[in-house]
C-alpha cells in the first residue's frame, strides 16, 4: 500500500481543501487524500492516498509542522525510519483487518 520514494514532492491544496497536490519528478501532478495520520517514535507521518487512476499505492510522508493551515511534508530519507512507520502502518491495517472480520 505504502510506497516510498525518493523524489522530491511540492505539496500545494490549492484544487479542494480536501484534495492535496503532489508533484513528482517529472512534473506530472498527482492527487491525494489524507487517509491517516501515523505517530511513530514522537513523529507524525501523513498517509496520503490517491484519488487519481493512474495510481494505484499510497504514500507517506514526515509531518515537519505547519504553515498557516497546510502541513509541512517530507520525504523519509532514512531506510530505518521508513521501515519503522510502515511497520506501524501494516499493524495498523491488521487490526482493521481483524475488526472487520468480527463484525
Amino acid at each position: 500500500m505504502a510506497q516510498h520514494s525518493d523524489s522530491n514532492h511540492e505539496w500545494n491544496q490549492d484544487v479542494d481543501d480536501d484534495v492535496i497536490v503532489l508533484e513528482d519528478e517529472d512534473g506530472k501532478e498527482h492527487r491525494f487524500i489524507l487517509g491517516e495520520v501515523l505517530t511513530v517514535d514522537e513523529r507524525d507521518y501523513a498517509v496520503l492516498l490517491p484519488i487519481d487512476e493512474d495510481l494505484e499505492e499510497g504514500v507517506i510522508f514526515r509531518i515537519d509542522g505547519e504553515e498557516g493551515d497546510q502541513m509541512l511534508l517530507s520525504e523519509i530519507d532514512s531506510d530505518e525510519e521508513w521501515e519503522k512507520v510502515v511497520r506501524v502502518y501494516n499493524e495498523m491495517e491488521d487490526e482493521f483487518d481483524e475488526d472487520s472480520a468480527e463484525d
